[in-house]
């Protein structure tokens, strides 16, 4: 199945190809996607520092007729970003297939899951594995609606691994305190899927001011938070419901995980045998015959 290709796909697959003016332009639209595209043609060149020509020329080398059809897909985009559970459900609806929903929701998430970890930066992935792995630096963790339970999740297992890991409070009047205490050292990494929260990307901005390095977990139309994140790893959701899925997410923070534990196996296992330990006296679970 061929993946719908947006227009950051399409700017990013089109760079080596452009122009240096155009190389510019492509990189501020990039660099505060999408309100970096949402003026006028005269708009977008001045703030970029190019000719309006140059705005022409850079969406029809994206194969685009001209600044209409782009803003067109554009707008189309932004619909699917901000989609209600009511309009995904309708969407899947007008084009149901013939066969049980259960078979026809697990092709959906199994493609998804494929493309995802196919799809992955590796040296992004392990530019994020390294960072997580450095028991230096403090690493805190949030979530959106529905993807705090993939952060919690996350913030649990990492734990196993390694000290200074923390989750953000669900409640936003708890974020401030938060900032206090960090800096350059810190990590924060943020679990945002459509529909993107506003408190996220401002909590995002804020740390960004004070340095804090940032690991974003997004979808493929990509957060707001993306502005002032450093490292971003992005998952396929759209499945035939109304809801997104977050099964490709959590798989892919299984594989980070993963290579964070190899990356550190020898600390870990210590500290697995002696929260075992804890596990026996405390008689939390039973044993095995």
């Amino acid at each position: 199945m061929t993946q719908f290709q947006t227009l950051e796909d399409k700017l990013r697959m089109a760079m080596s190809g452009m122009t240096r003016a155009e190389r510019q332009l492509a990189s501020h639209m990039l660099g505060n996607f999408p309100l970096s595209v949402l003026g006028s043609v005269s708009e977008i060149a001045q703030d970029a520092g190019v000719s309006a020509p140059t705005v022409v020329r850079l969406v029809r080398k994206l194969g685009f007729s001209g600044y209409p059809e782009f803003r067109m897909q554009l707008h189309e985009e932004m619909g699917e970003r901000l989609a209600s559970p009511i309009a995904k459900h309708e969407k899947w609806a007008d084009n149901s297939q013939p066969d049980h929903p259960l078979n026809r929701f697990a092709t959906s998430v199994i493609d998804n899951l494929n493309q995802t970890l196919s799809q992955q930066d590796l040296r992004v992935f392990d530019t994020v594995a390294g960072i997580l792995a450095d028991k230096s630096r403090p690493v805190h963790l949030m979530g959106g609606r529905l993807t705090r339970s993939v952060a919690e999740y996350f913030t649990t297992a990492l734990h196993v691994m390694r000290s200074d890991v923390a989750l953000l409070p669900s409640l936003p009047n708890t974020w401030p305190p938060a900032l206090l205490e960090m800096s350059e050292r810190d990590v924060l990494v943020i679990f945002d899927i459509r529909r993107y929260e506003p408190s996220i990307m401002q909590f995002a901005e804020l740390a960004h001011a004070q340095g804090v390095e940032i690991v974003l977990l997004t979808d493929r139309w990509i957060s707001p938070s993306a502005g002032v994140a450093q490292h971003i790893l992005t998952s396929q959701v759209e499945v035939p419901s109304a809801w997104d899925t977050i099964v490709p997410m959590v798989a892919l923070v299984e594989a980070l995980l993963s290579a964070i534990q190899e990356r550190n196996w020898q600390e870990t296992r210590e500290r697995l045998d002696r929260m075992e330990r804890f596990y026996e006296d405390m008689l939390l679970f039973k044993r095995m015959r």
